[in-house]
């Protein structure tokens, strides 16, 4: 196994680990504070320490300007139209919410919505790939359940991530992009929030991200 290899194995088991960590912190425990800045804290590390070795990693795992607005013109349908839908399923079910924070967490998502791409697609779908041993559908998915699967218990989110990802993997692939990945992610993710579940994740935050 040569170096390499190693590198790639490493990097998607410690995505693995990620995506436990929030299952336990966050569904199981409450912490979600914890876990997003364990979280964040981690993969800042670990990506200051690989742009040391290698600076021109960052564009290979898709920080870059190129592709964007290919990958804003292929995501752009799914967007609208699983906006729409989240909206219609919220005001049918009654479980739309409308407060100012909405448009903050439209402003802040993204970012978070950008590093679970990364390691989602970026990392996990992309250390598959070079891989070679499962043919693309395959890798699309599997990494799919498993982003689905992170969102249990909320069938709701489990559906929607599914589905995030199954889109945003093939059109990683095809533009090298992570950028407008993550951008449709955060907007997505906080209209699944506010209308689709009737959740405010940041008053979640305020009243119970790190204490009980």
């Amino acid at each position: 196994m040569n170096r390499q290899s190693t590198a790639s194995r490493g990097e998607s088991a410690a995505v693995v680990l990620t995506g436990a960590g929030h299952l336990v912190l966050t569904t199981w425990l409450g912490k979600q504070m914890v876990f997003t800045i364990s979280a964040i804290l981690f993969w800042i590390c670990f990506v200051g320490v690989r742009v040391h070795r290698d600076p021109s990693v960052l564009r290979r795992w898709g920080f870059t300007r190129e592709g964007f607005w290919q990958s804003v013109r292929m995501l752009l349908p799914f967007g609208v139209a699983a906006g729409l839908a989240m909206a219609g399923y919220g005001l049918l079910a009654g479980t739309w919410i409308f407060t100012w924070r909405i448009f903050l967490l439209l402003v802040l998502y993204p970012p978070w919505g950008l590093v679970q791409q990364f390691l989602v697609v970026g990392l996990l779908a992309g250390n598959l790939r070079k891989d070679g041993r499962l043919p693309e559908w395959g890798i699309i998915l599997v990494v799919s359940l498993l982003f689905a699967a992170i969102h249990l218990p909320s069938i709701p989110l489990v559906i929607v991530a599914g589905l995030m990802a199954a889109v945003t993997t093939p059109v990683y692939f095809r533009t090298g992009n992570l950028y407008a990945p993550g951008l449709l992610h955060g907007w997505i993710g906080t209209i699944a929030y506010f209308f689709a579940l009737g959740r405010d994740p940041l008053a979640d935050l305020i009243r119970g991200g790190i204490w009980p």
